[in-house]
């Protein structure tokens, strides 16, 4: 593979003052702040040496270590400047390696924490730095001999999207962008380019043969690497399968619902298979996130409702792996909240039997948020869905190039605007299908102008609705993968001869003995974990 290419930019480098002058800015005195306890310079000086050394000699246990103490001095410091590469050269020497993977924390801390926001420079440093990091992943005739965690390699590929969905939001929102910022934007139309970013995705999974690695498991037979050594490092298979994740959320937030869903079609969305491959719970709860809203969007609303569950199941149950890795935290919790806002949508629109926990969780939590009745129109002539959506969606970017004669904010709001409106034009469609609904559970043949009377239309008026219901809740059987096989989502069936309607009850009745065993499952896993929980606390005290 070529190297990945950026262009020069005309600005300076990010803390560009002397070594000397770093030296006495960064490591001077302390290094705390925010509540944090002090570190004196000796300390930061041996971390980060002891950093570099785990990485290149190991384990990656002890780098996983370092990693997380990272994190936690970035939490407890949040307004603390990181050393810069410049400064921390001088005492751990010129590996190139160490220094780019450092720089990527460090321009992650600075998104994270500056006041006022990333300027232009540090977008672009940030966006060169990666370009550096990846071709020493790519660019090289056999794999990198240092071991990552999976933790760090995800955050990677994670940070690799928000920055560039950070700067797309950055080069439309025209209106505060000074004449400088504008011409330097014009000059460098490379940075953070789409198919740039594309590329890298892409690359990464193409070098790790993922793909066919997961597709082996899936059908059950052994994966031959023909004597390839990229995909058989960790490092290699991990960035192929979280680049897999980065493109499901990359096309997702250009709305290429579609192609998202199809770049994850070698993934079991179930969240059991999913940590056969990944222990990262994050991206496993991002996944699923990504890909339900997926289906949501293309009107598959029993796929999306089943994922949505299944995933909030399994963030229910892994509180104690969220406790550990308190960093994550917040992000978690925010996408259980949306995956939950997009689960009542769901819902009202195609209602369905749902894991009891969830269904008393869904009506303590956001029910009473949601407005009744949910698919009335409102004073105003809009549906109330529509900030429910707002904030369950993710924030959608245009990947088009900028019009900079526009100084205005029209085009950052355009790709979220567009998308409101398509979401509202479905519901409006759909607003008289719970009704349809409830009316034809009740009989098994109905003429049309009972159905009429009962709805207040006319029959000319039901005839469409009717069709609607046919049209909007059918969906692609995502269990056969076949693109043409279309089948009824919703939970009864029906067609029409003459002016008589005649139903079918399509789902199957409910076997109270599978209900059981299920029950009985859940009860031998949970004492299971208790009695693990109690065995490891007596060999601590031990």
């Amino acid at each position: 593979m070529m190297d990945l290419e950026y262009p020069p930019y005309g600005g300076g480098s990010v803390q560009s003052a002397s070594n000397q002058q770093d030296f006495d800015h960064y490591y001077g005195g302390s290094y705390g702040g925010g509540g944090g306890a002090s570190i004196s310079r000796r300390e930061i000086i041996e971390h980060f040496a002891d950093f570099r050394r785990a990485i290149h000699e190991g384990p990656v246990s002890l780098v996983q270590h370092y990693y997380n103490s990272n994190y936690e001095t970035m939490i407890q410091n949040y307004n603390t400047d990181w050393p810069s590469a410049e400064a921390l050269k001088e005492h751990v020497g010129d590996d190139q390696l160490f220094l780019t993977l450092y720089k990527e924390m460090y321009f992650r801390h600075i998104y994270a924490s500056k006041p006022g926001g990333v300027s232009l420079e540090e977008r672009q440093e940030s966006y060169m730095n990666y370009i550096d990091l990846f071709n020493l992943v790519l660019a090289k005739d056999h794999p990198l001999k240092i071991e990552l965690p999976d933790q760090w390699l995800w955050d990677i590929i994670e940070e690799f999207i928000y920055q560039f969905q950070s700067f797309c939001n950055f080069r439309t929102k025209l209106a505060k962008r000074s004449d400088d910022d504008i011409e330097q934007l014009k000059r460098n139309m490379k940075i953070w380019n789409v198919h740039a970013v594309l590329n890298v995705m892409h690359s990464l999974v193409d070098k790790s043969r993922i793909v066919e690695q997961l597709e082996a498991v899936k059908k059950g037979v052994p994966f031959h690497s023909g004597g390839d050594t990229f995909c058989q490092t960790n490092l290699y298979k991990m960035f192929g399968y979280f680049s897999l994740i980065g493109l499901l959320k990359l096309h997702t937030l250009t709305s290429d619902y579609y192609m998202a869903l199809k770049t994850i079609e070698c993934i079991d969305l179930d969240v059991t298979k999913q940590n056969d491959v990944c222990q990262v719970f994050h991206c496993i709860v991002a996944t699923n996130y990504h890909a339900g809203f997926c289906y949501t969007m293309m009107r598959n609303y029993e796929d999306a409702i089943r994922v949505f569950v299944d995933t909030l199941i399994y963030v229910q149950r892994s509180k104690p792996i969220m406790v550990a890795q308190t960093f994550q935290n917040d992000a978690v919790n925010k996408t259980a909240d949306q995956m939950m806002t997009l689960l009542a949508i769901c819902l009202t629109l195609n209602p369905m039997r749902i894991d009891e926990t969830i269904y008393l969780h869904l009506k303590e939590k956001f029910i009473d948020k949601l407005p009744k009745p949910l698919l009335s129109v409102g004073a105003d002539g809009k549906l109330p869905f529509r900030d429910n959506f707002a904030y369950a969606c993710p924030k959608f970017i245009s990947p088009a190039p900028t019009i900079f004669e526009q100084r205005n904010d029209s085009q950052w709001a355009e790709p979220f605007n567009r998308q409101i409106e398509v979401f509202t034009e479905e519901l409006q469609e759909q607003a008289y299908i719970p009704d349809v609904r409830s009316y034809l559970k009740l009989y098994t043949t109905m003429s049309i102008d009972k159905l009429a009377t009962f709805m207040e239309k006319t029959p000319q008026e039901v005839k469409p609705l009717l069709l609607t219901f046919k049209h909007k809740l059918s969906g692609t059987d995502t269990a056969n993968k076949t693109e043409e096989d279309f089948q009824s989502s919703a939970d009864i069936d029906f067609y029409v001869d003459k002016n008589i309607i005649y139903i079918a009850d399509t789902k199957i009745t409910r076997r109270y003995s599978d209900y059981l065993v299920k029950q009985i499952l859940k009860y031998e896993e949970l004492t299971r974990s208790l009695s693990e929980g109690l065995n490891a606390r007596h060999a601590g005290n031990k």
